[in-house]
C-alpha cells in the first residue's frame, strides 16, 4: 500500500479499517458503532458521516491525519 494514499469518501469502513487499523480510535472517539459493526463492509464514509450526523470533511481529514507517519 502507498503510504501517501488518502482515505476517500467511497471507501468502506472495513477499508479504511483493514488500510489504517490505527484509525479505530477515530471511530470510538467520533461516538460512531462502526468498529465491530457487520455493516462495515457496506458502509462508505459519506454514509458513516451521514448516519452518525458528522462532518464528513473533517472526519475524512482526522482519518487522514491520525498517527501520520506510523
Amino acid at each position: 500500500m502507498n503510504e501517501e494514499t488518502q482515505i476517500q469518501s467511497h471507501w468502506t469502513v472495513e477499508e479504511v479499517l483493514r488500510r489504517k487499523p490505527k484509525t479505530a480510535h477515530v471511530f470510538v472517539k467520533n461516538r460512531t458503532q462502526c468498529v465491530g459493526c457487520y455493516l462495515q463492509k457496506f458502509c462508505t464514509m459519506q454514509d458513516v458521516a451521514e448516519i452518525y450526523q458528522l462532518n464528513l470533511k473533517k472526519i475524512l481529514k482526522d482519518l487522514n491525519n491520525y498517527k501520520k507517519g506510523e
